[in-house]
């Protein structure tokens, strides 16, 4: 299946819009339980990075984004960052009581974990750091 010019402008368009979140899914160590518990100033950019994901779970679901093109442009950065916000889904669809809120979210997750089963995504951990003169 060839992929039409549009639909991969489409593809990176979502993708990128989605990169504000998904840097503070990956970066943010420990993630906050749920969304309303992120700063303000990141909940938005979590949302949307989503939302736009979700977006491309529905294309690949229907068929006009073939799920190996997905999987292997973005499939190690897409488990980094969903593997994280699974927890903040969860949460939302309990309290919107929508079970399919961004079903196609989980959808990404496991292609892309399919296609790169080994794959162990590695996060940083905060530093501590002592303060005074190191003995």
């Amino acid at each position: 299946m060839s992929v039409d010019a549009e639909l991969i402008r489409l593809f990176y368009e979502l993708w990128e819009g989605s990169l504000a979140g998904r840097e503070y899914l990956e970066a943010t160590n420990p993630l906050p339980e749920s969304l309303e518990k992120i700063p303000r100033s990141n909940a938005g950019d979590v949302q949307r990075a989503l939302w736009c994901i979700n977006r491309i779970g529905h294309l690949v679901e229907h068929g006009s984004l073939p799920p190996e093109f997905v999987s292997s442009l973005v499939g190690k950065q897409a488990i980094r960052a969903l593997a994280r916000a699974e927890p903040l889904v969860k949460q939302t669809r309990i309290q919107r009581d929508e079970p399919d809120h961004l079903e196609y979210v989980d959808k990404i997750l496991v292609l892309c974990q399919q296609a790169y089963p080994d794959y162990e995504p590695k996060y940083r951990t905060e530093e501590h750091r002592s303060f005074g003169l190191a003995p």
